[in-house]
This record gives structure tokens, sequence and C-alpha cells, in this order.
């Protein structure tokens, strides 16, 4: 491990990493000026880059890379020896600033390649990071003109408006709730964290996971949570899950505090989220209903165990009517329904529904959880449900909600279940005209009917509707509904005949 990323973790650095080879003059300037010994000390040595202990004179300049005084320096004048002599050790202090700069730099591969090549190139590209010592330190307030000359400030100023591009997450460190609360702030994060090394996700967990709760609630914090939450490592992301304990269900209740319950389900362990349910289960009805909430209660219903939230499933049995029919309940009714696994339970979730099927279809929220029995359910509780729309299907076609349900009964249902609702379309009249398919087939919603009709019913049944348009096409033209079943018969005609560019109809199921 790295000598910075013994820091930024907070640990004590082993003696044996004090003065690495090929980092010994970034160790000597640094370990010096922590302990106050001045570097043109005549007495202090360091090692060579090339693995050699040759003695070098840090004041002398004897390594060729740093920058050596004249060899007739003794014939000037005393004037200007001196001048020579203030700016050298000007020189000097840059250097040494330059070398502590590298040192705590993240990216220690790209430092190390510009100390190899020239001194100057590695000032020049650590001269902006001034204050980037002093930020990890604590122990300074920064130079820039910062609004309010605050470190935080200073911070956003260099996220804001970047001298350059080499500003990490590291360079945050201590200021990391603040900065996750600014718009810019948080972009930095998110953007930064892509590339970020395991010690900067660590010191992001350590810094957020004690203001959790608040920072939860903050829409830009929000946003650095959720993506946090992507980059373990597991025993920190438990920590921080472990930090919401007793908070679930008012989160859950929250616009941005649901998004993390959300996330945790998907990503924590079992246990974590059988804890994390039970405080759902306190109030499982007000959560169904909740705008925010319900999103918490099908993430649970989807990722926690079956076994372990049966207390869910009983909170929804007498209800199901209910809730079928609310705007947020019809949700989470349909996730029970696909992630139920207990074969009792989930039929007396269904029974509640086909009691109430013809309500519930022509209901603006309750026709998806009738649409999606009849697409994913058995064919036993298809057949019922055709069963108990006798009579009403021309009523439902001309319906905006139950329209639906009836392309869902043609698309899905077996050879039987069509026949019924196709013969009751056609004989709707008595079976003496087939003008009410007129009606139908310039109606909003009845033509979209007539276009699954097309699409699975058996030849002569298409031929009634295709010499009907055909009959009547110049009359259906001046309707824009009337064009799209007429686009619709020439399709099937043109799948009849073989042509390209159309889609033959589904070849009707037998029994």
């Amino acid at each position: 491990m790295s000598l910075i990323t013994w820091e930024v973790l907070g640990h004590q650095r082993p003696e044996a990493m004090l003065l690495p080879i090929r980092w010994s003059k970034f160790t000597v300037y640094y370990e010096e000026e922590k302990k106050g010994v001045s570097t043109n000390d005549p007495g202090s040595e360091e090692l060579a880059p090339d693995n050699q202990n040759v003695p070098i004179n840090v004041d002398t300049k004897t390594d060729q890379r740093l920058p050596q005084q004249s060899s007739s320096a003794s014939s000037r004048s005393a004037f200007e020896t001196s001048v020579e002599q203030h700016t050298q050790q000007k020189v000097d202090v840059e250097n040494q600033e330059s070398c502590m700069r590298a040192l705590i730099d993240p990216d220690e591969e790209y430092a190390y390649r510009l100390w190899i090549q020239s001194l100057e190139a590695m000032k020049n590209h650590h001269a902006p990071d001034a204050d980037v010592e002093k930020a990890l330190s604590g122990q300074h307030q920064p130079t820039t003109n910062a609004p309010g000359n605050t470190h935080v400030d200073s911070l956003l100023q260099q996220i804001k408006h970047p001298v350059d591009h080499h500003l990490r997450l590291i360079h945050i460190k201590g200021q990391v709730p603040a900065i996750s609360v600014d718009p810019n702030g948080s972009r930095f994060i998110l953007k930064k964290l892509d590339t970020a090394t395991t010690g900067e996700i660590v010191m992001l967990y350590n810094e957020i996971t004690p203001l959790m709760k608040s920072l939860i609630i903050n829409v830009f914090a929000n946003s650095v949570i959720l993506k946090l939450l992507d980059y373990g490592p597991s025993v920190y992301t438990r920590k921080l899950i472990g930090n919401l304990k007793g908070y679930v269900l008012d989160l859950s209740l929250q616009l941005y505090g649901c998004r993390v319950i959300q996330k945790a389900f998907e990503i924590t362990d079992t246990d974590q989220k059988v804890e994390m349910a039970k405080e759902l289960g306190s109030n499982i009805l007000k959560c169904v209903c909740d705008q925010h909430a319900n999103h918490a209660i099908q993430k649970c219903i989807e990722f926690v165990p079956p076994q372990h939230i049966q207390f869910v499933y009983r909170s929804l049995r007498g209800k199901v009517k209910m809730l079928s029919s609310h705007p947020f309940g019809c949700h989470v009714i349909q996730k029970a329904l696909e992630f139920c696994r207990d074969p009792q339970m989930k039929q007396a979730l269904v029974t509640e529904i086909l009691e109430s099927v013809n309500e519930l279809s022509v209901d603006p929220y309750g026709n998806y959880v009738v649409q999606y029995i009849v697409e994913h359910g058995e064919p036993r509780e298809r057949e019922i449900i055709v069963l108990k729309f006798d009579g009403r299907v021309m009523q439902m076609s001309h319906e905006k909600h139950s329209s639906n349900v009836i392309e869902k009964c043609l698309i899905h249902g077996s050879y039987m279940d069509r026949k019924r609702i196709i013969v009751e379309i056609f004989c709707a009249a008595g079976g003496t005209t087939a003008d009410h398919l007129l009606g139908m087939i310039v109606h909003e919603y009845a033509n979209y009917v007539i276009q699954r009709m097309l699409e699975v019913s058996r030849e002569w049944q298409v031929d009634v509707i295709v010499k009907l348009v055909r009959r009547h096409e110049a009359m259906l033209a001046k309707y824009p509904h009337g064009r799209h079943v007429i686009a619709q018969v020439e399709r099937v005609v043109n799948a009849r005949a073989g042509l390209p560019g159309s889609v033959a109809p589904a070849p009707p199921q037998f029994p």
C-alpha cells in the first residue's frame, strides 16, 4: 500500500515504508517538513532513485535534474552572488513544495513519471494544487478568494472553475458531506466515482455514514449516496445501510429517502433486507397507498425471500379489490402476484380479483391488474374472466379501459376464449347485418379491438371484416381511426399474398 493510501485510511505507516527506494526524494522532503528539519542541512542525505545509496547534499544540488549553480559564481560581484543565493533559496522552497504535493497526489504513477522527466515538469504540474496538502492536513485555510474564505467555499470554487483536471476525491477529504449537498460538488463526486481508488471510496463512506440520515433526504447528496452504494466494499455498504435502522418507514415515505431504501433492498444482504421489511410491516397499507413508499414495498416483495415477508401478503388479503383500484396500490398487487410463491396465498389474491373482474376492468387502475392476470395467469383464470364478460363484450369494447382488457383476451386467450368474444361481436346485431362493425371501426377505442380480431381470427372471420372495409372504404377513409383499420386490412391481405413488409396474423389456436 502506498504512503498516501495509508494516510487516507488513517493507519500508522510501517517503518519499512518510510523510505521507499523510488520515492526517496519525496519521502525525505516530506518527513523533514513534518519534523521541522531544514533541507539545507549539509548532513542530510537521501537515496538516489537508481537504487544506489549515493549521498546527495540537498543544498548543493548535485543531482543533475535539480538546478545547479554556476562554477564561475566566485568571480561575480558580492551583490550578484547575494541575489543568486536568494533566488536559489526560493527555487529550493518551490521544489520542496512540488515534491510534497507529488507525494500527496493519489495518481502516484503519473507523478513519478513527471519526476523522472524533470523536476521542472513536476513543479509546473502540481503548481495549481497549492492548497491540496492544506486540505488534506486540515491545519491551514486556503489562500483562494472564495466566498467567505472558508475551506468548503474554496473547494467548491476549484470544482466550479477548475484550473486543471487533476482534482481528485482525495482533495475534498474532511469536507465530503458539505460538498455533496452542493449541485456542483455533487456532480463532481458522481463523475470522480467512476475512477476513484479504493481509498477514496472508503473515505466517502467514512464521512457520509455518520450523517446518512440527514444527507439522504437532500436531492444532491441523495444522488451521491445512490451511486456510492454501487461501489462497495460490502463491509462499508452494510455499515451505511445499518445506520438506517429505525428510520426505514419514515425514509420510505419521503421523496428522496425512498430511493435509497429501494437501492438498499436491491444490494444488501438478506438479514438486513428482512430487518428493513419488518420496519415497513408496522404500517403496510399506508406504504402501499403512498406515492413514494409503494416503490419501497415493491422492492421488498421483489428482493426479500417470500418466506420472510408472509406478513406483507397477509396484510393484502381482503383488500385486493380496494388496492387494485388505487393508483399506487395497483402496482403493488401486480408485484405481489408476480413474486408470491405460496400457491394458496396467490390463489386467495387472484380469487378476490376474479370476483370483481367486471368492476375492475372498467376502472382506470384496476384494468391493469386484470390485464396482468389475463397475460400471466393460468388458462383456467383466463377462461373465468372471459365467461364473466359474456354479454358485455360490445359495451366493454367501446370503453377506454375495458377495451384494453378485451384486446389482451384476444391476444393471450385460448381458441375458445377468442371464439366467444368474436362471435359475440359478430352477432351483436342479431347476425343479420355487419353495420355495427362500421361503428366499431371508426370508434376511438373499439377500432383497436377490430384490429386485434384481424390478427387472431380464423380466415373466414377475417374475410367478413375485409369485405366490409373494402365495400365502405371511401367512407371509412374520412375517419382517422377508420384509416388505421384500412391500413391493418392491407397488411393482413399482403401477408396472405406473401408480400414483403407485412405482418402475418397469428394462427388460431384449436382446442
